[in-house]
């Protein structure tokens, strides 16, 4: 059976892809899907924790097709590991995730606000802080519609990733997955999320291995707002 290893966002955890793997079942699709705890590799940094993790799928994957899906944060994370390991993926759909900023001062900023959200973790509550996340404007004034289960979440862990995966510290990846053969990578965003588009079709343009593909009635978190539209691109990218 062919593995999707998913890989989810900031304020989120690995049971928000639930409502996919039922989605894939009520289908009966022939996909694994393999929810990825962010905490189970080591959180030195994008290369320590991309290793751990490729090193992980490599002895869980038996010769069967191995694909990644990541949203956001985890879509960075899933870039990562395309450049890493190449050999590893079959295909990777990668969902509003930014491959890097180009300015020194745009890194600066997003350090110094990743890092404010780190110490309010510490803080604050969490229930208050996951609430103003949701407001932000990438959201496009859109409900959270992923499941979200306080109790599941770790807010000094949650900080750690803020501080450790920040887009302050990431790489601009955007010259490297130009030179890159393989593997394929479906890049989406929502109608409504006009930011992301232009970076979806920005990297398509520069990357031989990126297509980008929007997809309608969705904002920034496509696989929760369109659930059916997105699993039958997930199904036609995997199997086309």
């Amino acid at each position: 059976m062919s593995k999707f290893f998913c890989i989810h966002g900031n304020f989120q955890t690995p049971s928000a892809w639930k409502p996919l793997a039922e989605n894939l079942k009520a289908r009966n699709v022939n996909l694994d899907v393999i929810p990825v705890n962010l905490e189970n590799y080591s959180f030195d940094g994008f290369d320590r924790w991309v290793d751990g993790f490729c090193n992980s799928v490599e002895t869980q994957s038996s010769h069967e097709k191995s694909f990644l899906l990541g949203y956001s944060l985890g879509g960075r994370l899933a870039l990562h590991a395309c450049l890493s390991r190449p050999d590893l993926w079959d295909a990777a759909i990668v969902v509003g995730a930014d491959p890097g900023l180009e300015s020194e001062e745009d890194k600066r900023l997003q350090l110094e606000r990743d890092r404010n959200w780190a110490r309010r973790l510490t803080s604050e509550p969490l229930e208050k802080l996951a609430d103003e996340w949701d407001k932000q404007p990438v959201f496009c004034g859109l409900k959270n519609q992923a499941p979200r289960n306080p109790g599941e979440m770790d807010a000094s862990k949650l900080s750690r990733q803020f501080e450790v995966f920040s887009k302050g510290l990431q790489q601009n990846l955007v010259p490297k997955l130009a030179e890159l053969k393989s593997p394929p990578v479906l890049f989406l965003s929502g109608e409504k999320d006009q930011k992301y588009q232009k970076i979806g079709q920005e990297l398509a343009k520069s990357s031989p291995i990126v297509k980008a593909q929007v997809v309608a009635d969705a904002g920034h978190r496509v696989p929760w707002e369109n659930p059916e539209t997105f699993v039958q691109v997930l199904i036609d990218f995997a199997f086309g």
